[in-house]
Order: structure tokens, then sequence, then C-alpha cells
């Protein structure tokens, strides 16, 4: 690597003079109007061509990296979101059965064994008031 550095450092461009071309117009020695140009003109304009379109070419590799990242990383932040709401709605759904199972037993713990005895006393209750109420207002 420090061999291809001192190479790169040690080359300098002979090619100094910036190139020259000519208008031509019709009738000239050349039988069409246009413009001409040296080797070096030439070889600047080409190299140019060169040169901006590799330029465009890392840029564009560049800014489609970004966007990649960018995609991935909003991607792994969903999918940590979606994780955390899925346990959350687990958790929530554990914590409801327990709770729905802690208040079944209460309800059997606190409910009479003899649930006919008060379902037969009520019926009798019920028809007792309303004969009550019929020979009272009657």
């Amino acid at each position: 690597m420090l061999v291809k550095l001192l190479l790169m450092l040690s080359m300098t461009a002979e090619a100094t003079d910036l190139g020259k071309f000519t208008i031509v117009e019709y009738n000239q020695p050349t039988p069409f109007a246009g413009v001409l140009f040296d080797e070096y003109a030439t070889a600047k304009i080409l190299s140019d061509y060169d040169t901006a379109l590799y330029a465009c070419d890392i840029r564009t590799e560049y800014q489609l990296k970004i966007q990649k990242e960018e995609y991935e990383f909003k991607l792994e932040n969903l999918r940590i979101e979606k994780d955390a709401l899925t346990k959350e709605y687990n958790l929530f759904i554990m914590q409801k059965n327990t709770e729905i199972d802690a208040l079944a037993e209460a309800l059997k713990k606190t409910s009479p064994q003899y649930k006919w005895l008060y379902f037969a006393g009520g019926i009798l209750f019920g028809t007792a008031s309303s004969y009550a109420a019929y020979r009272a207002l009657k």
C-alpha cells in the first residue's frame, strides 16, 4: 500500500498544455463547418466525460447505500416495536386470565352451598308478597 502511495505521488502530469481548438468555416481547407480540437483538448474532453461518469456512479452508489441503511434501520425499529407490543399484549392477556380465574374462585367461595333452598325460598317469598299485595289492593 505504501509503494502504491509513493508511486502515485511520484507520478506528475506532464500534459500542462490545456489544448487548442479552432473554428473552421465552410469552404476553408475542410468541406464542412465545425470545431477542430488538438490531441490534448480531445483527451481532456474524453477524460472529463469518463471522470464525470465515474463520479456520478460513485455518488449514486453512495446515496443508494445511505437509503438502504435508513430503510434497514426503520425496518429493524418496526420489528422491535412489533415484538414489544406482542409481548405486552400477551402479558395483558395472561393478567386478565389470572384475574378471571381469581374472580371465579372468589365467586365459588362466596356462593352458598344450598343454592336450591335460596331459590325455593325466593319463589315462595315472591309468591307470598304478590298475593299479599293483591289482597291489600282489592
